[in-house]
């Protein structure tokens, strides 16, 4: 998105938009942590929410399944947006694809792998 003026610096911008993505499985205080340090960077928060799939090809089955903690990540007043079957290894497309799609300035990630 870009300014008033037309300029497309994030940092000049009045909207400030921010990516995370995670599993969010049986969702705690750390996750919410992470949602209220990734909002405090911008403006508006963009959730990716790994789906049930990619997070058992490259952890473990989940205990919750994707519309549990979907619904989860929703109802936290730090998050604004949601995008839900985020691949849990994501490709450049993929990234060009949200930055693109959600207008997103930054992407952040916690220090979890």
């Amino acid at each position: 998105s870009k300014n008033k003026d037309g300029s497309g610096d994030p940092l000049e911008r009045e909207e400030i938009r921010i990516f995370m993505e995670g599993a969010f499985d049986m969702m705690h205080f750390g996750h919410m942590n992470a949602f209220r340090l990734g909002r405090s960077l911008g403006t508006h928060l963009v959730v990716g929410v790994n789906s049930d799939e990619s997070i058992t090809k490259c952890k473990a089955a989940p205990l919750m399944n994707n519309e549990e903690r979907l619904a989860m990540v929703q109802s936290c007043k730090f998050v604004d947006e949601v995008i839900p079957n985020t691949p849990y290894i994501m490709s450049k497309e993929y990234i060009d694809w949200v930055i693109e799609t959600h207008n997103v300035d930054y992407i952040v990630h916690g220090d979890d792998p």
